[in-house]
């Protein structure tokens, strides 16, 4: 995070004891430490929520959350003199004026920037130059500078720079609070060096309750999710901001270092997306931004373990592996079962056979045999996991079939592959060999999960389809390259059914 690097700075610090101890605070991502010391014994295991309050000598306050002692408690000595030491993780370090804990529910805004911040809401219109005759307007410019007692002399070619002063680009009622996404530009005073304004986009939560630092962080990872979505890659947070009230109704800002947040990879940061490739442009189409914004949020308590698995495999980018294809297949497993079909009902002579079958091998000894014949008896009637994603499938196929023709092939094959390295299943082809067709089922698999959650959501995907793309975006490619990709599976699998 920007803001901190390079950051080390000395102050005191309370610890469970309630003793105020010497510290040494360095931000440095997952090897940020706080070094304590004292000429007293001090311990920092067991402190009150895990938090650790204090001061910097610039009288900045300090709240470490999630504290964890990587070094001690130890002592050393000088000659005569002796001294205690201990060292400490943090996984947030807050700055502000105040002080918060762990426990403590005082959160009632955050505010955030990631990376791609000007392209998830290019906002194009904000900000521009004047052009052809500008005359009317430096006749006004002089005209208000004369009233104020300063005479502005106009050249030959005046240049006329403006901000339309619209800070929101949009908003969405959710059921965390309001979301939305401004303009924050900042400007040096206009002189002979000329004229400076720089613009940050920042997305905005007002949560409808106080929330923890816990309960914000959450949050925030959640609109990180989909944020990741929309741009096509992971989101870096370049800085978070958590505001809190005080006693007067005011607002406190608190500058918020996270240890832990999760990285891009560095090979991503070249070729970053285009505003056109997005499936939704936000300053564009504001309100349906906010609207999928909205319906994605409401389900995302059901769906948190399924997302955040899917996220995992996304922030893999262009780096494929096995264990991601199965990750893949496997999150759609774990959905909620609004989200998948089903159980298949069973005839009657299904049942009995069923039941008939688990008698005998419950009455069996124990061995892992007996145990995966009445695991496997115990799934009759359960979707499979093909069915589970062919439901998901659906809302593709439904809008945009034409565009994704014998999807449930692509679809079963994958899951056939997914077999086949869990299970031991036959095998359809040599996948070490035919590794191609790994990352395509593996990319499938994902824009299956995804897309369908934001058509769910009210995405119009068959618009989006037809649109014109710079491959910038994983969705577009696995569009564009989808046809050449289908007819190549069905090739490997005729050569290898031969």
């Amino acid at each position: 995070m920007e803001l901190f690097n390079g950051f080390r700075k000395s102050g005191t610090f309370k610890v469970a004891s309630g003793a105020e101890v010497s510290g040494d605070l360095t931000l440095k991502g997952a090897r940020t430490t706080l070094d304590l010391y004292s000429k007293e014994f001090f311990a920092t295991h067991g402190l009150p929520g895990g938090c650790l309050l204090g001061s910097l000598h610039d009288m900045t306050k300090v709240s470490l959350i999630g504290c964890i002692t990587s070094q001690g408690p130890g002592s050393g000595s000088l000659g005569d003199e002796r001294y205690h030491f201990s060292t400490v993780f943090p996984h947030f370090v807050l700055f502000g004026s105040k002080h918060i804990t762990a426990e403590s529910s005082e959160i009632t805004n955050v505010s955030f920037e990631v990376g791609d911040a000007h392209t998830l809401f290019y906002d194009f219109s904000a900000f521009g130059q004047v052009h052809g005759d500008i005359g009317p307007y430096m006749d006004k410019i002089v005209e208000s500078e004369r009233s104020k007692g300063r005479e502005v002399v106009v050249g030959e070619h005046p240049m006329v720079f403006y901000f339309t002063g619209k800070h929101e680009i949009f908003k969405a009622e959710t059921a965390i609070g309001t979301i939305s996404a401004g303009h924050a530009p900042s400007y040096r005073m206009p002189g002979p060096r000329g004229i400076e304004l720089d613009n940050k986009i920042r997305v905005n939560v007002v949560f409808n309750t106080p929330r923890t630092v816990d309960g914000a962080m959450k949050a925030v990872q959640m609109l990180l999710r989909f944020l990741e979505i929309m741009a096509g890659r992971p989101q870096n947070v370049v800085r978070l901001v958590f505001l809190i009230d005080d006693v007067e109704d005011r607002k406190n800002a608190l500058d918020v270092y996270w240890s832990m947040r999760p990285p891009r990879p560095e090979d991503d940061d070249e070729h970053g997306p285009s505003p056109t490739d997005l499936p939704v442009q936000a300053a564009r189409e504001p309100e349906m931004f906010a609207n999928i914004l909205t319906r994605w949020i409401a389900r995302d308590q059901e769906w948190h373990s399924a997302r955040a698995r899917f996220s995992k495999a996304f922030g893999e980018q262009h780096s494929y592996s096995i264990d991601r294809l199965v990750g893949a297949a496997n999150m759609f497993d774990i959905l909620p079962s609004s989200a998948v079909p089903s159980d298949v009902p069973l005839t009657a002579a299904v049942e009995q056979a069923r039941d008939k079958a688990r008698g005998i091998f419950k009455a069996l000894n124990v061995s892992p045999e007996r145990d995966s014949v009445l695991n496997t008896l115990g799934r009759i009637g359960k979707a499979s996991l093909k069915r589970k994603i062919r439901e998901r499938a659906a809302p593709i196929t439904r809008f945009a079939g034409s565009r994704f023709p014998e999807l449930e092939l692509v679809i079963d094959e994958a899951v056939n592959c997914r077999n086949y390295f869990v299970h031991g299943s036959a095998a359809k082809m040599d996948y070490t060999e035919k590794f191609d067709q790994v990352v395509f089922f593996t990319d499938a698999l994902e824009f299956v999960f995804a897309a369908s959650d934001l058509v769910e959501s009210g995405w119009n995907i068959a618009l989006w389809s037809q649109k014109m793309s710079t491959l910038s975006h994983p969705f577009d490619r696995f569009l564009k390259n989808y046809g050449n990709l289908l007819g190549e599976l069905k090739r490997v699998l005729a050569e290898a059914a031969s």
